[in-house]
């Protein structure tokens, strides 16, 4: 039997009615009565294979989550079920058809790619009552939009029903999301239950769009209670039978905007982010994914509470193309890492003086404000000048695009009026100069800009002569708009002309808030920027000028003040390391981020991370090992000088143990040794090779020990284990390690992760929860664990200061237990496996290399997903075996 015909027809039925992978291809095998299943199970787990490449892909990276909840199946949430689009499927064909026909024509492969990790990481539409939460990490004006176009539209193939998009707090917002998912997906293809000019009101039928299994539907839906109630009420409306069989994509744009609880009080819940629980309470089948720039909000959300939108089950962060012109690339940032050469940034930005920025804030009282009305500053004069000259420039580059002028200067809405007024004041001169043949106000700005940025474009120069036979018909086209919300003529890139063709708008908009987030400014070439903010995320966020410029990279130019450029060079770092910290989750491997905080570099003066009452769940933390507990769970499989050089340096660690004291245990299965000296934990540290992908350094170690713990006790236990493994009856032979004691020591079980790596063994964890204390006295663990304290309290009480390392022999005969998640290890010869609890030192000594800030997710949580491999350090028996796994015992 061809197995593409077996593929083609377990997708198939999978899509058409619904189910999963196991229930498509047991359908298959019952309806041809096939006696081999052979065939079709080598399918499957070609399936499988592909659907977890898709999900380990390079782009974009992310932390993805593994399959546990205490309701379901250890292996629901990790089944691998997307295989990744077809040639037939209708809603990804026809999105990728438009695309073609586009400006982003040359990202397709990039949208491609990176929208089946998304969808790769989503719950299986086949599998009932099951669900999902995640965030997709992009960058400001980097084209989320196109990203979640085809993560819905390749989720409508899969299975999908109803694809719910919560865009934004504000009409244009909201307006300018449904007007480009129209365009994008067809709004012919899909059932719409909102449109251009109608946000989510009473629909009909509900039921009925739900219940029919080919139909896909849409509604793109503002976030205002109001809204939010009726789609809840909605919802709840429709039989919850029906729901469950009726995967929902809940899909949050500018997640970190009203969604995160922004309520003082931890008990109390803000309207939305009630409702948005409500509304996800309401889903039985589906996946959660919010989009955003500034996820800071997002992280900060309590990690412990399942009803909160919290992004439990994966982070995954957008790639960055070579064309987007970011924070990083504009202002420039500081280096994080030891290899790390990052750009100086670009000669865009021109400085504005802090007493022109105080002549253009407004008065706190609103009476004064409402007759606020400065002069104009030179700077904003010569702002003005070059984005009449740049669009000429890109007239003459046949750029024939929408061009257009950002002036945000306060949030306030009466100002907006009187600048408005004073920058057509000034377009009016320029035109007036025009016309008496003045031209010395354009030329100075053409020689003062228009070479500053060389290197970013293949484009041309103009000469001198060809801008100004362009200059008088620029002036003819400019517009001064405001937009806010008493404006009657806003920005609306959608005008038409008398004759009905659509005009290129040559504006500039003169807002705040409206313009601050989310919208997209066309052709944005200038911006004049005096607003100041005390958070990352709003100042993030009103960089409307990060974006592409294809044709114009060179153009671009941003007024503001020295403070606020220092301020975003600042952000560029700190957007670095969150990619770095959600690659370092990565590479670790079967971490989620409900397991492990993703930490924010603490701003050292007056910036906030975002709003202080969305960070009642954050606390500081540093970048520091004091009381931290390390573990290798990525080991060498198949290099054998790193296993070899790795069973060296645990004899010679043995061996330095033994030279210096008796150990104070001495079991087959563990030795401990007390008060072993510094320099042999240092020499072990320096020589054990850790595998690369595990983000530990041997050199970070040593140094930390060297300079804050050098004069601290440490003690040294090795740990293997003497229970009996059973696999379908028959007993597991783990085998031993010789490090040099008078017995071998016994091997562990850990049959690592189903991981694409070749070059590696992902078994999760090596450590159990109760290592925090392995070398303390037994009786007294016991006792204050029945009193309530957890492992870490019962560290800190009786040896805070005192370090300890855990080595572990991991069997290279390793087998899974339980479930299709593991895989047989296949090394030649034993893992040596490493686990630090670093001492704990005073505040003023704990070695901090700098102020993060990072959600602190509970250890009974972390310690529920690691139960599965754990096993083997149960006291209660001396035999693990299979059959009671599959039955859920222990």
């Amino acid at each position: 039997m061809n197995a593409e015909y077996i593929k083609t027809t377990i997708i198939n039925d999978q899509r058409q009615r619904n189910v999963s992978l196991d229930v498509a291809a047991a359908e298959l095998i019952r309806g041809l009565g096939l006696a081999d299943r052979s065939p079709v199970d080598a399918v499957v787990q070609a399936m499988r294979e592909e659907s977890q490449r898709l999900q380990s892909l390079d782009i974009p990276q992310g932390v993805h989550a593994d399959a546990y909840r205490e309701v379901m199946t250890d292996d629901a949430k990790e089944t691998q079920w997307y295989v990744g689009s077809r040639d037939s499927d209708r809603y990804w064909g026809y999105l990728r058809s438009q695309i073609e026909g586009t400006g982003l024509a040359t990202v397709l492969p990039d949208i491609d790619v990176a929208s089946n990790k998304v969808v790769a990481h989503f719950a299986d539409p086949g599998i009932r009552r099951l669900k999902k939460k995640g965030l997709v990490l992009g960058y400001v004006q980097s084209g989320k939009t196109a990203n979640y176009a085809a993560v819905m539209a390749k989720a409508a193939d899969a299975g999908y029903r109803l694809c719910i998009v919560m865009s934004g707090m504000h009409n244009n917002l909201r307006r300018q999301t449904q007007v480009r998912l129209n365009r994008d997906l067809g709004v012919g293809n899909w059932n719409a239950l909102t449109t251009e000019d109608r946000d989510f009101g009473e629909v009909l039928h509900g039921q009925a769009l739900l219940q029919n299994p080919q139909a896909r539907t849409i509604a793109v839906v503002k976030k205002n209670p109001m809204r939010l109630r009726r789609l809840r009420d909605w919802l709840q409306e429709i039989d919850p039978a029906v729901r469950a069989q009726a995967p929902i994509l809940l899909l949050d744009d500018e997640a970190d905007q009203a969604t995160p609880n922004s309520l003082a009080a931890k008990q109390e819940m803000s309207k939305i982010n009630k409702l948005i629980r409500e509304i996800w309470a309401e889903i039985p089948t589906g996946s959660y994914v919010g989009y955003t720039a500034t996820p800071f909000a997002n992280i900060f959300m309590d990690p412990n509470d399942e009803t909160e939108m919290y992004p439990s089950d994966f982070i995954l962060d957008l790639p960055r193309s070579d064309e987007y012109f970011g924070a990083e690339r504009i202002f420039g940032r500081q280096s994080v890492e030891d290899a790390d050469d990052p750009e100086p940034g670009l000669d865009m930005v021109r400085m504005i003086s802090v007493a022109e920025a105080t002549s253009l804030r407004p008065p706190s009282s609103s009476q004064d404000r409402a007759s606020f009305d400065p002069d104009m500053p030179s700077s904003l004069g010569d702002a003005v000048v070059w984005f009449v000259v740049a669009t000429c420039i890109r007239r003459l580059r046949g750029q024939m695009d929408h061009s257009s002028m950002l002036v945000h200067t306060t949030s306030y809405v009466a100002p907006h009026f009187a600048m408005q007024g004073r920058i057509e004041s000034m377009i009016f001169k320029l035109r007036r100069q025009l016309e008496d043949g003045d031209l010395s106000t354009f030329r100075k700005s053409f020689d003062d800009e228009s070479e500053r940025v060389p290197g970013v474009t293949q484009l041309g120069m103009p000469a001198w002569d060809d801008v100004t036979s362009v200059l008088v018909d620029v002036l003819d086209e400019i517009r001064v708009v405001v937009d806010n919300g008493r404006s009657t003529d806003r920005l609306d890139y959608g005008r038409l002309s008398d004759s009905g063709r659509p005009i290129t708008e040559t504006v500039i908009a003169v807002g705040g808030g409206t313009l601050s987030r989310g919208l997209t400014l066309e052709g944005l070439t200038v911006s004049y920027f005096t607003r100041t903010s005390n958070t990352y995320d709003t100042l993030l966020q009103m960089g409307r000028w990060f974006g592409y410029r294809p044709g114009y990279e060179d153009l671009p130019r941003i007024w503001m003040t020295n403070d606020l450029s220092e301020d975003f060079q600042f952000l560029a770092t700190v957007e670095e390391e969150i990619r770095i910290e959600i690659r370092r989750l990565t590479a670790m491997g079967g971490i989620t981020p409900s397991q492990m905080g993703v930490r924010v570099r603490a701003h050292p003066g007056r910036l906030s991370i975002t709003d202080p009452k969305k960070m009642h769940h954050a606390r500081l933390v540093q970048v520091s090992f004091s009381g931290q507990r390390h573990q290798t769970f990525l080991l060498h499989e198949n290099d054998s000088s790193a296993l070899s050089a790795n069973i060296a340096a645990a004899r010679g660690l043995a061996a330095s143990c033994l030279s210096a004291s008796l150990p104070s245990v001495q079991d087959r299965a563990r030795r401990q040794f007390n008060d072993v000296p510094v320099g042999a934990i240092l020499d072990f540290v320096r020589t054990y090779k850790f595998h690369p992908d595990q983000g530990l350094r041997a050199g970070h170690i040593t140094d930390w020990i060297d300079r804050h713990a050098r004069a601290s006790k440490w003690n040294v236990v090795f740990l293997g284990t003497e229970k009996e493994h059973r696999v379908d009856g028959q007993v597991v032979d783990l085998g031993d390690v010789d490090l040099g004691f008078e017995a071998n020591l016994p091997l562990v079980n850990r049959a690592p992760l189903r991981d694409p790596s070749a070059s590696r063994a992902n078994i999760k964890a090596l450590l159990s929860i109760q290592d925090w204390v392995a070398d303390q006295d037994r009786a007294e663990v016991s006792r204050r664990r029945a009193t309530g304290e957890n492992f870490p309290e019962i560290r800190r009480a009786m040896a805070k200061d005192v370090g300890l390392l855990i080595i572990y022999g991991v069997s290279h005969r390793s087998t899974p237990l339980r479930g299709v998640s593991r895989r047989p290890m296949n090394a030649e010869v034993p893992l040596i496996g490493v686990g630090i609890v670093f001492p704990e030192l005073g505040e003023d000594d704990h070695g901090s290399e700098g102020d993060f800030i990072s959600v602190q997710p509970s250890w009974t949580a972390r310690v529920d997903e690691e139960v599965e491999e754990l096993l083997d350090d149960d006291e209660k028996s001396n035999t693990v075996d299979a059959v009671d796994l599959m039955r859920g015992g222990s």
